[in-house]
């Protein structure tokens, strides 16, 4: 008999589930209490990594788990840490999905009102009855709900933990079969959500189910049918068909045609549908699990047939479904003008037609096409004429409504105007797509090379989505944005310039000082002092919460480091290694970011600059300093695995700033970065020679297309904006060849400590003024700069630098 953990949301404890465990046949059943709840004697947990770890050390491999509302985080994080460990996982109206709207969250950031609602929730929790259930209950029922929240001494923590920037990192690519489960009754959280966590889960293979008159404790309101419905009942729709997005739209209050989803010709539902319309006319379409999901969209692989007659449906829905697994049949809209676009919270690029958009996805018709977006005018191209009544705002404010819907994903949307309201055809995921996105090469080409290892691809792309949520911590836009820190060209990774050009414009501050720090070029952003006030409260907290990221960074990377020794001590295999790398990514970005919010807003360096970690750099003790390092790919020779650093210690007077949140510390913010980064190459030290060796040729291996743009970009492929600004890194100059005495370099590598040593000076062809390689140089105090043009005649040449100058000498003038 398969063992079913019952695991309810914060408070819960095994006392709520006693009327629903003496029902159970096919299971035995076991209720979860997590660290800190019910009886566990554990202390709350710090966060959901540590309560995932609580739940795995609390299971069985190959059980069954129901999980409801917001402990359906811990057991999702579970999955990402262990993806197979569960063989059945159902969540009931989870709790994750809008956090940085949802009222109730926001509010309990306050820690005084969070006390008192705990309070109030053990000595009175029939005040809360509305909440808990549109039913009422017994008073015993409501006693065991007090009691619950009474012992649990993890409810205030919780909030904590629950916070938009750690919620749902990576959960787009759990793979596992979920089951969501949705009361229509449900007073916590709305089945409205459904089409939310279909974006958030969105490689899990999902199916959604919808039970009209449960509430948010159906084990409670009714626990014979909740029961009944565990162990005996079907699961419900595929989320990821054609069908299954429609319905889920529907749910979030979208206009969406009458339609059905359909397995079965003998199906009654479908006589019903007719019948309700029988003057229609009717779309069939296949709907198929092998299409439209997140990695590949597998269009037009079986006909759509448009304008099919009542009789005529049941034919071809016979037809389709000796192709695929599943039809949807769709009331027609003969509509003014219908099209695609490709929608995300920054930007919609739309094509539309006259008429039904059958010419356009068949391509027979010439579209017209706009680019729209909340970016300034080098991201619009175009615009959409009030056509029929349409107008260019409607259309903008329904196309948002849909990227809304499912949680912000940058959607690949069919819609069709009747004249009277835009109605929605099919919605999917964008798989590829070339968007009027800024990408650039700048700075990434200073720590990866051209073509990065596979195990350094298979990380960063995973990655890319979860990165920037850190950012959440003091400016909530980004989660709407929904950007990736990298995005590709021509299947090679860039940075997403995207993604920080939206703040500053959302800042009201100019690209230029942006551009130059990075070393590359960025699109025109308009000053706005005015945009400046307003965001005084949103720099406030981004220099708030980037001092307090700098404290647990320690932590953090010491956390890894233990769990790498653990994968290392298990002889875990290569796949294993990539997913923590792919975890441990996330981290070591979202450190990055942390430590450059703190610089950002450090003020100066009027209290001094301390000395960084490369002032102690020799290569005889450094072995995990290489050119390229960041790649964990990158050889390394062999040898004992260096121990982490401790964090800079600092004077009682610098930490008296730093917590005051003082100006004037740039420099010691500086030297936190480089701490930071000689760690992290201290632990790819270890993750390098920790892969088996057989399985090193795969991993290890470039990645097939190579990072071949420079500069700044559009991702469609527009013209490449201006290389970078020339500035000196450090003064001085220097006479000798170029490109031995005078080093001539692509990008400022941090890892070439040596060659930079060694030099009379540096030359860079692409560089920031804040990247580690520039950092480097001026501890060593060599006389360098980055100079974009340089003709590669003059390499072998003898050449005098000065200052940022380079000028060729002749013989005569020797």
């Amino acid at each position: 008999m398969q063992t079913l953990y019952l695991l309810g949301g914060n408070g819960s404890t095994r006392h709520w589930w006693e009327d629903s465990l003496p029902l159970f046949r096919r299971y035995h059943t076991e209720p979860l209490e997590l660290p800190g709840f019910g009886d566990n004697p554990q202390p709350p947990c710090t966060d959901l990594d540590q309560l995932a770890q609580a739940v795995l050390a609390a299971t069985q491999p190959g059980a069954a788990i129901l999980a409801c509302g917001v402990n359906a985080l811990p057991v999702l994080r579970a999955l990402v840490l262990r993806p197979n460990h569960f063989g059945r996982v159902i969540l009931l109206a989870p709790i994750g999905a809008y956090l940085w709207q949802r009222k109730l969250p926001r509010l309990m950031q306050w820690k005084l009102l969070r006390h008192a609602v705990h309070f109030l929730l053990a000595n009175r929790p029939a005040w809360f009855r509305n909440k808990f259930s549109s039913r009422r209950w017994r008073d015993d029922q409501y006693a065991r709900m007090g009691d619950g929240y009474r012992r649990c001494r993890a409810f205030a923590p919780y909030w904590d933990m629950v916070q938009p920037d750690v919620a749902l990192t990576l959960t787009e690519w759990i793979s596992t079969p979920i089951e969501l489960v949705w009361g229509g009754q449900d007073r916590v959280v709305n089945w409205a959500q459904a089409s939310a966590w279909s974006a958030i889960l969105a490689r899990a293979q999902l199916t959604v189910t919808l039970q009209a008159d449960w509430g948010h404790y159906p084990w409670i309101d009714d626990p014979g049918a909740f029961v009944q419905w565990l162990e005996y009942s079907p699961s419900g729709f595929p989320a990821h068909t054609k069908a299954g997005r429609l319905r889920l739209a529907e749910l979030a209050g979208l206009a969406v045609p009458a339609h059905i989803r359909l397995t079965d010709t003998q199906d009654n539902a479908l006589d019903k549908l007719l019948g309700t319309n029988p003057h229609a006319s009717w779309a069939v379409r296949s709907s198929g699990a092998n299409e439209d999901q997140a990695d590949q969209a597998n269009a037009g692989l079986s006909h759509t047939f448009l304008r099919v007659l009542p009789n005529d449906v049941p034919t071809r829905v016979r037809e389709l479904l000796s192709e695929t697994d599943g039809v949807v049949v769709q009331r027609f809209i003969e509509p003014r003008c219908s099209g695609i676009a490709f929608a995300r919270h920054l930007s919609v690029e739309v094509e539309w037609v006259e008429g039904h958009l059958a010419q356009l996805a068949d391509g027979q018709g010439q579209p017209q096409r706009a680019t729209l977006s909340r970016m300034p005018s080098d991201w619009i191209e175009g615009g959409f004429p009030t056509l029929h009544g349409l107008t260019q705002q409607a259309l903008w404010n329904f196309l948002q409504s849909v990227v809304h819907a499912f949680h912000y994903m940058h959607c690949d949307i069919e819609w069709a105007w009747d004249g009277v309201a835009i109605q929605l055809l099919q919605v999917r995921p964008v798989t590829v797509y070339a968007w009027r996105r800024n990408l650039t090469a700048a700075n990434i080409g200073e720590i990866l090379p051209s073509r990065p290892s596979r195990l350094m691809e298979y990380a960063q792309r995973r990655a890319a989505t979860s990165i920037p949520a850190i950012w959440a911590r003091w400016d909530r836009r980004v989660l709407a944005d929904n950007e990736p820190f990298t995005a590709t060209y021509d299947d090679a990774s860039y940075i997403n310039q995207d993604l920080f050009l939206a703040r500053l414009a959302d800042w009201g501050f100019s690209s230029t000082r942006y551009a130059e720090e990075i070393g590359g070029a960025a699109p025109a952003l308009p000053r706005r002092p005015s945009r400046w006030i307003k965001n005084l409260p949103v720099f406030w907290r981004m220099l708030r919460h980037s001092r307090q990221a700098l404290a647990l960074l320690s932590h953090d990377l010491q956390r890894f480091d233990a769990e790498l020794t653990q994968l290392v001590t298990a002889h875990a295999d290569s796949q294993l290694l990539a997913d923590w790398f792919t975890r441990f990514y996330v981290k070591l970005v979202q450190g990055n970011l942390c430590i450059g919010a703190a610089i950002a807003t450090s003020g100066g360096d009027v209290f001094g600059r301390p000395a960084t970690v490369y002032r102690s750099l020799e290569s005889r003790t450094s072995p995990h300093r290489l050119p390229f390092e960041t790649d964990p790919a990158t050889l390394r020779p062999a040898g004992a695995a260096l121990p982490l650093l401790e964090f800079p210690a600092w004077p009682h007077t610098i930490k008296a700033l730093h917590r005051l949140g003082m100006p004037g510390l740039r420099a010691y913010y500086h030297a936190v970065r480089e701490w930071y980064r000689d760690n992290l190459m201290r632990i790819f030290f270890r993750l390098h020679h920790a892969f088996p060796a057989a399985e090193r040729e795969h991993w290890f291996a470039p990645h097939t297309a190579p990072r071949d743009r420079q500069g700044a970009f559009w991702q469609d492929g527009g013209d490449a904006l201006l290389q970078s600004f020339s500035f000196v890194i450090y003064p001085g100059g220097a006479e000798g060849t170029l490109g031995k005495e005078i080093l001539l370099v692509d990008s400022l590598d941090p890892g070439r400590y040596e060659s930079y040593q060694q030099a009379n000076a540096v030359i860079a062809k692409n560089g920031g003024r804040l990247s580690h390689g520039a950092t480097l140089l001026r501890e060593l105090n060599k006389p360098s700069a980055v100079i974009p043009r340089i003709s590669e005649s003059w390499r072998g040449q003898q050449v005098r630098y000065a200052n940022g100058t380079l000028s060729l000498l002749t013989e005569q003038g020797k």
